[in-house]
């Protein structure tokens, strides 16, 4: 999308036939969709290792497969409705194909089902995974077991804070979400709200190196 608005923005031409800008449009609800639900599902992959070690099903590489596939159909048949319906316009001051923010079902619809249930989800997940390793820290165990949930627990506060951080940097949106609820946002606000888009994903990338050693160590060597 962002080499859409670019070309664009350099041809100085607005859309004639927008299909391919409202693919795109669809394809970046998904993309974001996948995203944030790839985080929960790794967040629920460690919570149910700790929790329960016994259940080695959980963990096997066609379960996670069937997990991931099911993500994806998920995420693709959640955002049809806003394609089919024709929620997604071209807007040609931003030059990109996005669902209008006004108070309407698809903007609350779109809103909940990308950002609000996938982070409400890691953090019920990581609220309940700390309170089981505080309780199984003032037992008698193993020390391998309180070894492992704590390093699982240190793995969910990872994803935490890259779901964080994707809210926090994703605020410009939010707040231009809200506005449009009782007043028109900016003429650019898509382009605002791009731009800082792009910059949480660039964060997270570095986020991510810092919290895997062998990736630094691989990129060092």
């Amino acid at each position: 999308m962002a080499i859409f608005t670019l070309q664009h923005d350099l041809q100085k031409s607005s859309e004639n036939n927008t299909s391919f800008c409202i693919i795109l449009g669809f394809l970046s609800f998904v993309t974001d969709g996948l995203q944030n639900y790839s985080y929960l599902l790794t967040a629920v992959y460690q919570y149910i290792s700790v929790v329960y070690p016994n259940k080695v099903i959980w963990r096997t590489v066609k379960t996670q497969f069937c997990l991931i596939s099911v993500i994806w159909i998920v995420c693709i048949i959640d955002m049809v409705p806003l394609f089919v319906t024709g929620q997604i316009t071209y807007n040609i001051d931003n030059q990109v194909c996005q669902v209008p923010l006004r108070l309407s079902v698809s903007v609350v619809y779109g809103a909940a089902i990308i950002y609000a249930i996938p982070n409400f989800g890691i953090t019920i997940v990581y609220i309940k995974l700390t309170r089981y390793v505080q309780q199984i820290s003032l037992r008698t165990i193993s020390n391998n077991t309180l070894f492992h949930a704590r390093r699982e627990l240190r793995l969910v506060q990872r994803t935490f804070v890259l779901c964080n951080t994707l809210i926090v940097l994703g605020l410009p949106y939010m707040i231009f979400v809200l506005m449009s609820f009782f007043t028109p946002p900016p003429k650019y606000h898509f382009r605002i709200a791009y731009i800082c888009a792009d910059i949480s994903v660039l964060v997270v990338v570095i986020i991510g190196y810092c919290f895997t050693p062998n990736i630094k160590t691989i990129i060092r060597k």
